[in-house]
């Protein structure tokens, strides 16, 4: 049976591992995004993350562990539909607003500072509420966060349906949906969307969280290395696509979706059967992964251009600019997450539990 240590997040409890993969998983995908920022305020030098692509698989680690963690929520306690819908939003939309309002701000002031690399314009009430449009989002970063809602939809959906048959009823949901894109491909923004197949990620987390919470699987820590060893043959150019034969619109379930799930599996297992003291420091960008996710480009692009500003990237090599946007990113995720996300996120659940009294 599955037996987490609590690490208390929002309401949530997760084992200490998940909660260092979620850091990982934010820190993959803001090594990402400072390969674009070291081609673009960085030196002529040489380029130390040039065509770093592995790091786009954060998103989909984050998927499974969401689709995981949801099965570990309802499983620890009773929860009604309505009051699991308000603790999902609550942690999602209060957060995610005030970088909203940040870039809008911005926006305002610099319309070409915002999402320069993206053409045509945001859709400010779409991506306020999260819905998918034809334009950019306001907050780049933003579109896996309509997944996320989604998700959290159609689960308090089938929470009404049944507990007992959730797991089943989830997968096979989301797999038909998937199959009916995979069949049509609709054109449609928001039904391209809804039939995506990074859906079948949540229902990966989903399956594990119903397997795991039972029983232990022998080995399956060893998903770790098999799942690192992938991704590492992915950034060499050998792709499991190369060998599982699937179509394009399955390529990134197969190179990413994989491994990701290979390294939920592995972490939970891990902590299922060994006692792993993980560095203090890792457990706090897990805990702060969610602002780090939605801060971390805000804060490259700002001191990126006051780098540039200022001729630093005359001077210095790109390996400082990395270490050093990277240790920025991490302090300031680590303050805004224990000084504004924690607060916040305390206030609207109390706020919430008062109108429901």
């Amino acid at each position: 049976m599955l037996k987490v240590k609590p690490i208390d997040t929002g309401g949530i409890t997760y084992s200490p591992g998940l909660q260092v993969l979620r850091g990982l998983a934010a820190l993959m995908i803001v090594f990402l995004h400072l390969g674009v920022a070291e081609a673009r305020y960085g030196s002529s030098g040489w380029q130390y993350l040039d065509g770093f692509r592995v790091g786009a698989a954060g998103v989909d680690i984050f998927f499974v562990i969401s689709g995981f963690v949801m099965m570990l929520v309802i499983y620890n306690k009773m929860i009604s539909p309505v009051l699991f819908l308000k603790n999902r939003l609550s942690r999602i939309y209060p957060n995610y607003w005030i970088y909203f309002l940040i870039v809008v701000l911005v926006w305002l002031v610099q319309p070409g500072w915002v999402n320069s690399s993206l053409s045509g314009t945001p859709d400010f009430l779409s991506s306020f509420l999260l819905f998918p449009s034809s334009g950019p989002p306001v907050v780049s970063v933003a579109w896996t966060l309509e997944f996320e809602i989604f998700f959290y939809l159609v689960f308090t959906l089938f929470l009404w349906v049944s507990r007992q048959h959730l797991a089943p009823l989830l997968i096979s949901f989301f797999t038909m949906l998937v199959l009916l894109g995979v069949i049509y491909q609709p054109e449609s923004l928001l039904l391209e969307r809804l039939t995506h197949p990074l859906l079948l990620e949540f229902s990966a987390g989903i399956l594990l969280g119903r397997v795991l919470i039972s029983r232990q699987i022998p080995g399956a820590w060893l998903a770790i290395p098999v799942a690192i060893l992938l991704f590492i043959l992915y950034q060499m150019g050998f792709e499991l696509t190369q060998i599982i034969p699937v179509g394009t619109h399955l390529e990134r379930l197969a190179n990413f979706g994989i491994p990701a799930v290979l390294l939920v599996l592995g972490f939970v297992s891990l902590d299922m059967k060994y006692q792993i003291v993980y560095p203090d420091l890792f457990i706090k960008i897990g805990d702060a992964s969610y602002t780090l996710y939605l801060s971390h480009i805000l804060i490259i692009s700002a001191s990126g251009k006051l780098y540039q500003a200022f001729g630093l990237n005359e001077i210095l090599s790109n390996f400082v600019f990395i270490v050093g946007m990277l240790v920025l990113c991490i302090l300031s995720a680590l303050l805004a997450y224990q000084y504004l996300e924690l607060p916040l996120l305390t206030y609207v659940r109390k706020s919430l539990k008062k109108s429901s009294q």
